[in-house]
Formats: structure tokens, sequence, C-alpha cells
């Protein structure tokens, strides 16, 4: 019991004598250390893992809202309570480095409720990669002797008024030259597709995919797109599945911040009265210390919803929604100016 006593007393100097990089921030989680680098690692030993210890160095309970990792390679366990003001706790962190090679760099964003400051984490290893045979990076095979890295690319947040590009590799891995085209389907013409073209015998290339987002409201939110494949100008039975989630650019984010809270997580459509549909109401809270404004809700085909556009909500206020659908469980979102949450996804239920 003394020696678990010395232990605890050793950590909490140890961490109210961390660098107060988190403090002079204003946050109230105080870390050990604020990064973890696994220095240099074999991709072959699988995933990496590491703990970051932290005190509460305020008076008042903090509780962690959401941890967002830059990657989905890395993993976070955290406490899902109110820590109270003095008491430590820890975070703790696993790595993949599956498909990386070289010198890597991944963040760990915690955010706090009730607005306050949060902290970011930084992980860094030296990755050696593992040998590969060519059916393990070109996992899809397409007639011709055409294979493909992947036949899906998920952009996650592109801000509006910006352009982002992925890419899809491609190689010939048959005896005679290929014609490779991606063309996409029209939609909301957002989406350009270039193509590597002529493949000799052997030879790779890349398919580039680009969206172009305009400072447009029809632009925000949730949206896919579909690209045919072409080899030697004939359409094959395959397609490229593409989509992107729209946000607002809000710049660089200091001070005082809005944070959108809705209740509940999972609203319940009921059927409704005259047998025709379902009906729900939501409520939309503004947790955070600043306006918050909804810019806009991106509801699927068949949903209705009496929210107007460009809401603004201020501090502590709150907003009841009320939802109509033709079936009960759908997911829709809001798109808003929360830094935290710039996209909040909501999934209905019967």
């Amino acid at each position: 019991m003394i020696r678990f006593r010395f232990i605890a007393a050793v950590l909490a100097i140890n961490l109210l004598s961390a660098p107060l990089v988190a403090q002079e921030a204003g946050s109230p989680l105080i870390f050990d250390s604020y990064e973890c680098d696994f220095g240099e690692v074999e991709e072959a030993e699988g995933t990496l893992f590491n703990t970051f210890h932290f005190i509460n160095g305020s008076g008042a309970p903090a509780q962690i809202l959401r941890i967002s990792a830059s990657c989905s390679c890395v993993s976070v366990s955290y406490p899902q309570e109110p820590i109270p003001g003095g008491s430590t706790g820890e975070i703790s962190v696993a790595f993949n480095p599956a498909r990386t090679a070289g010198d890597v760099l991944r963040m760990v964003d915690i955010y706090l409720m009730d607005g306050k400051p949060g902290v970011s984490l930084t992980l860094k290893a030296k990755v050696n990669p593992s040998e590969y045979a060519l059916e393990d990076i070109y996992t899809i095979a397409l007639p011709g002797g055409i294979r493909l890295t992947s036949l899906s690319q998920r952009f996650g947040y592109v801000k509006a008024g910006s352009m982002a590009e992925r890419r899809i590799d491609v190689i010939n891995t048959s005896d005679s030259a290929v014609t490779v085209l991606a063309e996409p389907e029209q939609g909301l013409g957002l989406l350009t597709a270039a193509s590597p073209q002529h493949l000799g015998p052997g030879e790779a290339g890349s398919i580039i995919l680009r969206y172009t987002i305009p400072e447009e409201p029809y632009a925000l939110g949730t949206h896919d797109d579909t690209v045919n494949l072409l080899l030697d100008g004939k359409p094959v039975n395959r397609q490229i599945q593409v989509s992107y989630i729209g946000i607002a650019d809000l710049g660089e984010t200091k001070g005082p911040a809005p944070s959108l809270l809705v209740q509940p997580a999972n609203p319940v459509m009921k059927k409704s009265l005259l047998g025709k549909g379902y009906s729900g109401t939501y409520t939309i809270r503004n947790g955070g210390s600043a306006n918050l404004e909804i810019f806009k809700e991106d509801l699927p085909a068949g949903v209705v919803s009496d929210l107007t556009w460009n809401e603004v909500l201020k501090p502590g206020s709150s907003k009841k929604v009320k939802i109509k659908s033709e079936k009960a469980g759908f997911r829709f979102g809001l798109v808003s100016n929360d830094p935290a949450r710039p996209y909040k996804e909501i999934q209905t239920t019967k």
C-alpha cells in the first residue's frame, strides 16, 4: 500500500511538472507528454501502443466530448465519465503501421465538453515497409490483365471553395498495351477524373480523382459519385465509388467557439396517425460560448424538416426540429460552424 501511494504521488508530481503546453492554451488537461516517438519500426511487427497520462489541473470536472485521429490507422481509448478536478487519467492509443513507409506523423485531437480548450497529441514513427506481391498492392483485377489498388475513394471533409485530389493506382500485367479511361457519371459535376490512358505491358499509372467544391449551399453535406471504367473503349462491369463531405471554410478558429449538441442522439420516428410515413423530433443545443450557425440540414430523399438553413443559435439556446419521412430509419447530417464537428451525422430509429 505504501509503495502504491508513493508511485501515485510520483505520477502526480511528474504530471504537474510536465511541459504546460496544454495549460498555456487554457486546457484543464495537463499531460506528462504530448508526443510519442516510436522510433524506427518494422511494418511487419504490427500495431504499436502507447499510453498518455494526464491530470485535470483545474478545480472543476472536465469531460472529453470526442477524440479525432488524423488517420483510421490510429484507434484511441479514453475516459467516458467526467474527470474531477485534480484527478489523473490516461488515454491509450494504438497505431497500425500497415501500408505506411518512411517518416510517419499522426495527430490525435482531444475535444472537451462545454467549449473548454482541448489538446493535441502527436505520434511519430519511421516505418520500414514490408515487401509485397503485386496482387497484395493492386488488389482489384479487371479484364485484360488490368489491376487497381481500389474501387472506392472516400475524400472525407472537403472545405467549400477548395479542391481536393486522391489517386487510385493501376497497372497493366498483360503482354499487350491497354487504354484505360475513367469517366465520372453525371451528378453535380464537381468530380473530374484524369486517366493514365495508354499503358504498355508492365506499365503502371494512376487515376487522379479531383473534387472542386464551390462556395454554394448545394455543395455542402455528403455527396456520392460513380466513375465508370473503360478498357480499350469498352465499358467493364466494375465502377469506382467516390464520396466527399462538404463543410464550410471556418478559417482558423480562436477564442470562444460554438458546440453542436443533438438530443436525443438517435431521434425516434413514429408512425403517423394517418398511416402515411413517419414523424419525429430532435433538439439542437448550442453548448459552446459563441453563436452556432447551422448552414445546412443534409437530408436524404423523402425527408422534410422545419429547420431553416443558416439557423443561428446563441450560446446555451436550443431549438426543437420536426422531421417527416417515408421510412423510420435513415441517416442525415447537420453542417455547422462547430470547429470540433463541422458535420454531425445523425441516425434515426423506429
